[in-house]
């Protein structure tokens, strides 16, 4: 099975550099940026809500 926790946590800390880096620039990035951040949010959002997520912190 995928380890969808570790591959979700590279796609975050990865997404967190480059909004990071976008913040730090003006222009047609911020809507870029902001589009990010926002898909960012949606993809936790979904993890803390998923089943799988509840399982692997009771170790069930």
């Amino acid at each position: 099975m995928p380890d969808y926790k570790a591959m979700y946590f590279r796609l975050s800390g990865r997404m967190a550099t480059a909004v990071e880096a976008l913040e730090a620039t003006t222009g047609a990035l911020v809507t870029i940026t902001e589009k990010l951040k926002q898909a960012q949010l949606e993809a936790e959002e979904m993890y803390i809500e998923s089943d799988d997520h509840d399982d692997e912190e009771t170790g069930s």
